[in-house]
């Protein structure tokens, strides 16, 4: 099965993802923002994790580069990180895509 690294793998669509990734037997590495959230999903599904505030530019490229460090390889990056909700200011959403986009 494939390795993957699931970023906003805390709470919505990331969370949901992760269950299917788990049910469907690949091995995840899941970030999140807040240890208080990742740390008790990581559990759950026997996972790595990594936390980062992804919009902090220092933050971006940390996550990848620790899971190429201590995993022999990472076969898919889910990119689902955000930080914005519906109605969100124009100003915001620039941030949400920030956010997306650090990983490079």
């Amino acid at each position: 099965m494939a390795s993957i690294l699931n970023t906003g793998a805390t709470n919505a669509l990331g969370l949901a993802l992760a269950e299917e990734l788990a049910e469907a037997g690949h091995q995840l590495l899941l970030h999140g923002r807040h240890p208080q959230r990742l740390v008790p999903v990581a559990q759950r599904f026997e996972a790595g994790r990594y936390i980062a505030d992804l919009p902090a530019p220092a933050e971006t490229q940390r996550p990848a580069a620790e899971a190429a460090t201590r995993h022999d390889r990472l076969d898919v990056l889910v990119n689902n990180a955000g930080v914005a909700s519906p109605g969100t200011a124009p100003s915001e959403a620039c941030r949400q895509t920030d956010t997306s986009s650090g990983w490079r």
